[in-house]
């Protein structure tokens, strides 16, 4: 009874770009904290 057009229940097209954008960024951020804050610290010593 629901008129709905062909591909009506599918995503926007964006939202997979804005979900790889994020995931890029967060891998990003990550990466670049291990680089700059992590490795100069060196290995944990006890």
């Amino acid at each position: 009874m629901n008129e709905h057009s062909p591909g009506a229940e599918e995503h926007p097209r964006g939202t997979l770009a804005i979900v790889a954008i994020y995931g890029l960024l967060f891998g990003a951020a990550w990466l670049a904290l291990y680089i700059f804050e992590f490795l100069p610290r060196g290995a944990p010593t006890p």
